[in-house]
């Protein structure tokens, strides 16, 4: 099987794609495919993206809202209430974090959650001169189980990576896949993939949250400064060839799977 026969193959599981193209909608959705964006920090362009359009943000100083791009998340993000799911998100991102972010937040590319420490998925780019990372901003993928305390300190697991070097005016792609979240056994497999390479990982973890779709939203650019293209999230998890091939793809996705 080619490069491109591999990632047609995926169509069958795609929860939520947005090439981001035509329009800032999704062009795949099982759930709700209609984005909401605040114009004031977050717009389509037409023409800013790796192939056509992306979304570009401008939410430096937006604040703690976190509604700078949301989508529905029933439906869309493959959540299984009563069973284990894996699972895979995608994105290209352009920006400079260590100028063009505020170094007053941590910057979320993508979340899903009820709390980032409760019931979460989020990729997100941390403070310079954190205490706990230093500088320069570091990547992490986190995810957490039911904590009602929403503790960060509590119930939460966290790949972080560093020597990002994104002050070069190109885009970045970021892939997060799980395997076996929510089965509350300690069988948690996840993996974080830069530019096509596997970056992080972790095994044998538990992992266990319940929430109310209908009350969590997948958020895009919650307080970036840039642009976000080729948004996808998965119902199973991306093998390293199959990363390698997203990476490679010199076309939308959406030419090969629509």
């Amino acid at each position: 099987m080619n490069a491109t026969e591999m990632l047609a193959d995926l169509k069958n599981n795609i929860s939520l794609y947005a090439s981001f193209d035509a329009s800032p909608n999704a062009d795949i959705a099982r759930g709700d495919g209609q984005v909401s964006l605040q114009a004031e920090v977050a717009r389509h362009d037409p023409t800013g993206g790796r192939f056509g359009g992306a979304l570009v943000f401008s939410a430096r100083d937006y604040g703690w809202a976190e509604d700078e791009c949301t989508f529905a998340s029933r439906d869309n993000f493959p959540y299984q209430q009563h069973a284990a799911f894996d699972g895979t998100v995608s994105l290209w991102l352009k920006g400079d974090p260590d100028v063009d972010l505020s170094p007053e937040y941590p910057v979320d590319p993508f979340h899903v959650s009820r709390h980032a420490a409760d019931a979460s998925y989020y990729v997100d780019l941390t403070r310079p001169n954190d205490w706990r990372y230093g500088s320069p901003r570091k990547l992490r993928f986190g995810f957490y189980n039911d904590s009602p305390a929403q503790d960060m300190f509590q119930e939460g697991r966290l790949i972080v990576i560093g020597d990002l070097n994104w002050n070069d005016g190109a885009w970045h792609h970021i892939v997060a896949t799980w395997e076996n979240s929510n089965s509350g056994e300690l069988d948690g497999r996840a993996a974080v993939y830069i530019d096509g390479r596997l970056r992080g990982w972790m095994d044998g973890y538990k992992h266990h949250f319940a929430w109310d779709a209908d009350q969590v939203t997948i958020g895009l650019g919650q307080r970036y400064v840039g642009a976000i293209d080729e948004f996808l999230i998965l119902d199973r998890a991306l093998t390293a060839e199959q990363v390698a091939a997203l990476h490679a793809l010199e076309q939308p996705l959406a030419r090969i799977v629509k």
